[in-house]
């Protein structure tokens, strides 16, 4: 498993749109992102937020080519 439980489906759907809007206005103003799973079952494997029991990435980037949808 890679997150702990149980999480309230509640807290669970506030988290999917509050990552939703983040994305959103960070697409807005230009920035590349992505939302990763992975990277928050990392950084929960390493511990880095003890008390959180799901954590999701948003790496982001402000080049010109967005790394995370362009493939060459």
């Amino acid at each position: 498993m890679d997150f702990t439980g149980p999480t309230c489906i509640f807290k669970a759907l506030d988290l999917g749109v509050a990552l939703g809007s983040a994305v959103k206005i960070a697409s807005i103003l230009n920035v590349d992102n992505r939302i990763m799973y992975r990277v928050g079952t990392a950084a929960m494997k390493l511990g880095l937020l003890p008390e959180a029991t799901i954590i999701i990435g948003i790496p982001i980037s402000a080049k010109g080519k967005s790394i995370y949808f362009d493939r060459k």
